[in-house]
């Protein structure tokens, strides 16, 4: 019997990526277990079945008082909110949690709309959902002054947007990992990026800071994890990586960050701790790193630190789009300047994010961004179709002057989950100056270049004979 049970919605829509562990659900359990809190994670990513037919069965076995739903993006809302269902109609005294990106945005929402739901958390939540645990298990009287919470009482609805963020990092405990196999995460190898030669069937995602200060128009990452970024020592860091290393054999790490290499000596300090402890790692960066950041010292020193795979975020070729509009402050010459840099590396494979659809996107500023794209010869450009998420100022904008196509409401949107599994066919918001038809006219240029992108790099991979097992 445990007290708290927190799952892992499977991830549809995204079959070709590798198992990885459900950090969020980790950092919860790991605070939760240092309470004294009995706690399990039942990730239906590692488990082959029926979902309906495993969920039952677990709680069955473990008698949970209160279930934990992950939701981190929109697309994986139905199914949240479809399990909360399931288990509220066998077991209506379970109190159903939800926490994560989309219910961030969407907690009034949610709490109006889905009666099979009791608590939505918003924005970082390991202490926040501490209290709320306490409560349920009479260890406190009320859920009064706890921030970052949504539910339903007596009274009616209650919202509390986050005030208080976690200022040390290092306070909080290493995620639980001793609560799921990590067998269950091992993935084959044999199509992995492996310029060192490193076995290693894991990827570990690893989180040295949160937030980013830069406020992008689009960007809503803000209202998940404040205004502030805030960092974990470097040595904290990479002690968890060198546990990692030596409990699991993992060598292959990803850097989750919002924003990785905002504070230089943030990023210097975890490389000279990689190096100063010899650990032997591979290294990726999938959600982004910010270009004007970096310069040759700091991608020398990242590489010989296990750098294999950086992604960084550009967003538009139009210095107007980027510039104007995005706020990413970001020069062109600065583009050019890493992407060439980047180079002299061939052994990093480098992503590019650009973003297309903006309201101020015509077909000169999409072109702008093809050139772009087609001149920094990135090893795979990733090209999105921007989505107007709420809280935002591009959301703002765009119900202003009325830009969202017709076939979307703002009051459908907090259980809209198609921004994430369209293909990037699909565009949500009508430009001021430019028709749908050359959105996709460009959109089916784009996805060309990406193939390209994806065929030259297969044709010329130098690391065909990865090691795929054990020496």
């Amino acid at each position: 019997m445990v007290d708290v049970l927190l799952i892992n919605p499977r991830s549809i829509g995204m079959s070709d990526t590798p198992n990885i562990f459900p950090s969020s659900l980790l950092y919860l359990a790991s605070v939760l277990q240092h309470n004294n809190i009995k706690v399990d994670i039942f990730d239906l990513n590692v488990i082959e079945g029926d979902i309906n037919s495993l969920i039952i069965e677990k709680i069955k076995n473990d008698c949970p008082l209160i279930v934990g739903i992950g939701c981190l993006f929109s697309g994986h809302f139905r199914m949240v909110r479809d399990i909360a269902s399931l288990i509220k109609s066998h077991w209506e005294n379970i109190i159903i949690a939800i926490g994560g990106i989309h219910p961030t945005i969407y907690a009034k929402e949610i709490i109006e709309n889905c009666k099979c739901i009791d608590w939505v958390f918003i924005a970082e939540s390991e202490y926040t959902f501490l209290e709320a645990v306490k409560y349920g298990l009479g260890l406190r009287e009320n859920l009064d002054n706890i921030d970052g919470i949504a539910y339903r009482s007596y009274d009616g609805i209650v919202v509390r947007q986050k005030e208080k963020f976690i200022e040390d990092l290092d306070s909080l405990l290493f995620p639980s990992y001793n609560l799921v196999n990590v067998d269950n995460y091992k993935n084959y190898t044999g199509n992995w990026h492996n310029p060192r030669n490193l076995y290693s069937d894991l990827i570990i995602p690893i989180i040295s800071s949160r937030s980013c200060p830069r406020k992008c128009n689009f960007c809503s990452m803000f209202l998940v994890m404040g205004e502030k970024i805030r960092c974990r020592s470097p040595k904290n860091v990479v002690d968890e990586i060198e546990m990692l290393y030596n409990q699991y054999g993992c060598r292959r790490f990803s850097f989750m960050d919002d924003n990785l290499t905002l504070k230089r000596d943030h990023i210097i300090g975890i490389c000279n701790e990689i190096l100063d402890r010899n650990l032997d790692i591979q290294i990726e960066t999938p959600n982004g790193v910010a270009t004007y950041s970096l310069d040759e010292e700091m991608l020398d020193l990242f590489y010989r630190a296990g750098l294999v795979r950086i992604t960084i975020a550009i967003e538009s070729g139009s210095d107007y789009i980027r510039n104007d509009i995005m706020g990413k402050h970001l020069k062109k010459e600065k583009i050019y300047e890493i992407s060439k840099l980047l180079k002299k590396y061939p052994d990093i494979y480098s992503k590019a994010f650009f973003l297309i659809g903006m309201p101020e996107d015509t077909r000169e500023t999409l072109e702008e961004t093809y050139q772009m794209i087609k001149d920094i010869d990135i090893d795979e450009p990733v090209i999105t179709n921007v989505c107007p998420f709420p809280g935002t100022r591009l959301f703002d904008q765009i119900m202003k002057d009325d830009l969202l196509v017709e076939k979307l409401t703002v009051q459908d949107l907090w259980q809209f989950d198609k921004f994430y599994y369209t293909g990037n066919q699909e565009f949500y918001i009508k430009p001021y100056n430019a028709t749908m038809s050359v959105l996709k006219e460009y959109r089916k240029k784009f996805d060309l270049l990406i193939s390209n992108a994806k065929e030259k790099w297969n044709n010329g991979r130098k690391y065909e004979k990865n090691i795929t097992t054990k020496s």
